[in-house]
């Protein structure tokens, strides 16, 4: 974040557009009817599957893509291992949930940051800090956990008169090795959230090989924080990732792989989190699943028409002239001067209360304290 200045996104928004980056499609979404069976069983996920790869034939496409979040993602995996002549990996390509995988990161993070004063400074500027730490509310959770990373290192960067990415992190491995607490917070804190903001940045711009770095450096926080789930899910996903066929991997060379909600700037997201802001979100919205009766047939019938009814919603917007067709992003909410303002306050906050406690990245000031 500069100073005085937007945050992360709101940043490198106005940078895309300052540069003159085009901006980017929207991408078309067309819903289908709900399986009306429980997700985490293998003959629904197989009836996904199948369903998935009869309609890429149909539309004369030569490969399948389909993206589960983990727990869904292992059975795939599964059935795809047990029928290697019905899902070929070279044609049928399973993709592990973007979001949820940050979502799991950041509790990683949490995890390994126990007890170690994290929580209370994020306490002096945000409520329900033990949902941020497990994951929960992650973008809000990023925004803060890169305010503290920035306070922790201004000064230092200063002091140093740091002008380069390498000079820093030398700087910071040097320090780390006469302290274990400064090692703590480097690894398990500073570079973690570098990881986080190349990720999402990843994501934002369809960089798909600093996606696929991205996943590969997590992958030994999962382990280490016990989430053996997503450590062995991402494992997994990194090894079909690097082996992917030439003609599928060309459509992802050029950031084929994101989708946008509206054309715009700077403003990819995973698909795991496009179906959870669209249709999920629909589903657990005004008019949706929540709230009305539970009476198997009328579920069922509702579960067969969402999707129609999502549709009707659409083109009705359209003809409204309503639609995020005729509409595009090129600014970030971040950018807004209350906004601005807002996150400032937030990262004095902060300033105030790390001014408390002793610098996790000046050993020498432990060696005092002792």
């Amino acid at each position: 974040m500069c100073k005085g200045g937007p945050e992360y996104s709101g940043y490198n928004t106005k940078k895309a557009r300052e540069e003159g980056h085009s901006l980017k499609p929207k991408t078309k979404a067309i819903y289908l009817p709900l399986i009306d069976m429980p997700p985490a069983e293998y003959d629904t996920v197989l009836t996904s599957m199948l369903k998935v790869k009869r309609l890429s034939e149909i539309a004369g496409q030569s490969f399948t893509l389909l993206t589960f979040d983990q727990q869904l993602y292992r059975y795939a995996v599964e059935i795809q291992w047990a029928l290697p002549e019905v899902f070929p990996p070279s044609s049928f390509i399973v993709r592990l949930g973007g979001m949820h995988m940050l979502m799991s990161f950041i509790g990683s993070v949490g995890n390994l940051m126990t007890e170690t004063g994290l929580a209370d400074i994020l306490s002096s500027a945000f409520g329900g800090v033990h949902k941020m730490l497990i994951g929960k509310k992650f973008p809000m959770c990023m925004m803060a956990l890169r305010m503290v990373v920035e306070i922790i290192l201004e000064q230092l960067i200063k002091d140093l008169k740091v002008q380069c990415y390498d000079t820093l992190m030398a700087s910071l491995e040097e320090r780390g090795q006469k302290s274990r607490t400064c090692r703590l917070w480097l690894e398990c804190l500073i570079k973690s959230v570098l990881l986080m903001m190349a990720y999402v940045r990843a994501e934002r711009e369809g960089d798909w090989l600093l996606h696929a770095h991205c996943v590969k450096a997590m992958i030994p926080y999962f382990f280490a924080a016990g989430h053996q789930n997503y450590a062995r899910s991402s494992l997994l996903y990194q090894r079909a990732i690097e082996n992917l066929p030439r003609s599928i991997l060309a459509y992802f060379l050029k950031g084929e792989h994101v989708m946008r909600h509206m054309k715009g700037l700077w403003n990819g997201i995973w698909s795991d989190m496009f179906i959870e802001s669209t249709f999920m979100r629909y589903g657990h919205g005004r008019a949706g699943i929540v709230g009305i009766t539970l009476k198997p047939e009328t579920l069922k019938t509702w579960a067969l028409s969402r999707h129609i009814c999502s549709q009707l919603m659409e083109d009705l917007a359209e003809l409204r002239g309503e639609s995020d067709e005729y509409r595009f992003q090129d600014s970030h909410k971040e950018e807004a001067a209350s906004r601005i303002s807002s996150d400032k306050k937030d990262t004095e906050a902060f300033k105030r209360k790390l001014e408390m406690c002793i610098h996790p990245l000046k050993p020498e000031l432990y060696i005092q304290s002792n």
